[in-house]
């Protein structure tokens, strides 16, 4: 990765909070021309700072308004099945993210359920596999972002 300056890592984290700002509002906040802030998101994006920007959809529009962390425990020794099961599970509309972890779980998904009993008929479809040895959900009561700056 290509040396970062302190104007990338302030435009960078003024990105995170809202990848839709423009050139001027950039340029406000760190005080370049609008023009060299966006040069430089330009190639930010380009060596990979920067990788996807994605939306984030209401949960109440997307049908989805259950949050759930989940962790999976997986059987051992079975590497290539794990492998699928991860490919398996992100195609499912619920699952927003997987991370592989350390600790007690090898795997936590991120969750957007329509209810928990949505989410309970997901589990039984999904989680009483040969692959999976165990799972522990935490609901989400709330969420807090950023605050723009």
């Amino acid at each position: 990765m290509e040396h970062l300056d302190e104007f990338d890592h302030r435009l960078l984290s003024l990105l995170r909070s809202d990848s839709r700002r423009t050139g001027k509002q950039l340029s406000e906040k760190v005080g370049l021309s609008p023009a060299a802030c966006l040069r430089r998101v330009q190639r930010l994006r380009e060596i990979g700072a920067i990788e996807k920007e994605v939306a984030i959809i209401s949960p109440e529009v997307a049908g989805a308004s259950v949050t759930l962390l989940v962790m999976l425990v997986l059987t051992r020794g079975q590497p290539e099945k794990a492998a699928q099961l991860r490919r398996d599970l992100l195609k499912l509309p619920q699952v927003q993210k997987i991370y592989h972890v350390t600790g007690n779980a090898d795997l936590v998904l991120t969750m957007q359920c329509a209810s928990m009993e949505a989410y309970s008929n997901f589990t039984e479809a999904h989680f009483y596999s040969d692959e999976i040895k165990g799972f522990d959900t935490i609901v989400v009561l709330r969420s807090y972002d950023p605050e723009p700056e």
